[in-house]
């Protein structure tokens, strides 16, 4: 016995449904053409263009496979059309006619009254079937339109001289033969092209706008052109397209591509179809961080685009003009602190159960301070480089000491040195680092050679008074003690 909630339930989705079966339906202006997201993007979206494809192309064998009227004739033709053979005649009837024929498939729109609780039942972007066989298994889009709109486009954008229907489709259970007589005296007054043309005008309804009902659920609308060619057909969708509706399952990744294309439909509506709990519901595109809305993409520089790439090609130049020069005049003094690192690193190295190596690194340079890329706005460093000699206690991985110096160029040839001493101890959430030294100044080159061998004194006055501290932890670590 099913529980008197799981009762209610079921009652309350009884009434819903009746209620979305009985209310009085009212068919909006609005038409819509499912596609997969390629096609809405790449070739409707971006040529503003809506294909008619050939009749033959339909997916109904009422329309896809060729349709025999049946053929009148006066008593003194009957012997023509027995030489003639009606089958032949028939072909070239259907050349005239099916093969000659391109259509744009639609999708009616109806609404439901306020009252009703699915007010959506019965929208033209609300199909499963349709969004599962034409969008894509619910990953394309669905176009919205301005139907009068659009049958304007397509009544005046297409030649006058062709053949040009537009209506819904009716969904029937049978048709049979063709649906009137075709005259075999008029196929000879007038040439079979001509009476194949005023039989298709005069029958519009049922060869173009009858359908098997198994369709029914498509609720199509169709616009049909008859001409002379065999080719597809195109009218400018531009005027008329008023939304974009993107499938339960569209891609995310898509929507970058997707809102460039739409630039060019400024005044058309996105939304965003999500399936809960068995019913599709249709909302605005959730907040997407667009390009425009991320703070790291936002440029400092005012400009456009051109002028932004203009200015940093020309700090790039700058810089790659200026680096020589720099390089140039910091080597003679990296090379000095290098031998003092290695020679220092030489003597660290004699300390028990350690083992020191000396590494070309501006580890001395804080982070704040380290060289900016081109262009980028702050102290422009012109080169930087540096050494630092990195004692391990052993085993490794326990205890580290660091001891470093480094050089950085500055504006009007002005250099500015750093060094330090610090203690790491490696942990779960990173090295712990202890900071016993740090010093920096800015000199001018001629000062260089003077201040170089004190500061390196120092770096050694630093060392010998933090291996109190290195060797405390050291013997901290062998007791097993954090």
């Amino acid at each position: 016995m099913p529980s008197s909630d799981s009762s209610g339930s079921h009652q309350a989705a009884s009434l819903a449904e009746l209620e979305v079966i009985t209310a009085q339906r009212s068919e909006s202006n609005d038409l819509y053409h499912y596609t997969n997201a390629n096609v809405a993007m790449y070739n409707i979206l971006a040529s503003g263009t809506l294909r008619l494809s050939p009749f033959e192309s339909t997916n109904d064998l009422w329309e896809s496979r060729p349709l025999h009227p049946v053929l009148s004739c006066h008593h003194e033709d009957t012997g023509w059309l027995d030489n003639a053979g009606s089958m032949s005649l028939w072909a070239d009837i259907d050349r005239h006619i099916r093969l000659h024929t391109k259509v744009a498939c639609l999708t009616r729109d109806f609404t439901l009254p306020d009252h009703v609780w699915n007010r959506d039942a019965w929208r033209g972007w609300g199909h499963l079937s349709l969004w599962a066989h034409y969008g894509a298994g619910h990953t394309g889009i669905c176009l919205r339109f301005d139907r009068t709109r659009l049958i304007e486009a397509f009544l005046e954008q297409t030649d006058a001289a062709a053949m040009r229907f537009h209506n819904s489709v009716a969904y029937v259970p049978t048709q049979g033969a063709g649906p009137n007589d075709l005259d075999i005296g008029q196929i000879r007054e007038f040439g079979v092209d001509a009476a194949a043309l005023a039989y298709a005008e005069a029958n519009q309804d049922s060869l173009f706008f009858r359908k098997y009902w198994d369709w029914e659920n498509e609720a199509e609308y169709r616009l049909v052109l008859l001409d002379q060619s065999l080719l597809p057909a195109y009218i400018d969708i531009r005027s008329a397209l008023t939304g974009v509706i993107l499938g339960d399952a569209f891609p995310a990744g898509r929507r970058p591509a997707l809102h460039e294309i739409l630039q060019a439909y400024p005044e058309v509506e996105v939304h965003q179809l999500q399936f809960h709990n068995r019913r599709l519901m249709c909302f605005p595109p959730s907040p997407e961080v667009a390009v425009e809305g991320v703070p790291w993409a936002q440029p400092r520089r005012s400009g456009s685009l051109q002028e932004r790439l203009g200015a940093l090609r020309d700090a790039t130049a700058k810089a790659n003009e200026l680096r020589p020069a720099a390089v140039q005049l910091a080597a003679e003094h990296l090379a000095f602190i290098g031998e003092a690192i290695a020679e220092l690193c030489s003597e660290l190295g004699s300390w028990p159960e350690v083992e020191a190596k000396a590494y070309p690194h501006p580890q001395a340079v804080p982070e704040e301070q380290r060289a900016r890329m081109p262009g980028v706005s702050g102290e422009q460093v012109h080169h930087e480089g540096g050494s630092m000699c990195v004692v391990e206690n052993l085993p490794k991985g326990s205890l580290t000491l660091v001891a470093a110096a480094a050089l950085q160029v500055l504006d009007d040839q002005r250099l500015r040195l750093h060094w330090m001493v610090t203690i790491e101890l490696p942990g779960p959430q990173g090295n712990g680092l202890t900071g016993h030294w740090r010093d920096a100044r800015v000199i001018t080159s001629d000062e260089a050679a003077s201040t170089l061998p004190s500061f390196i004194a120092q770096l050694r006055t630093a060392v010998r008074a933090a291996r109190p501290d290195f060797d405390s932890q050291r013997q901290a670590l062998k007791n097993g003690l954090p």
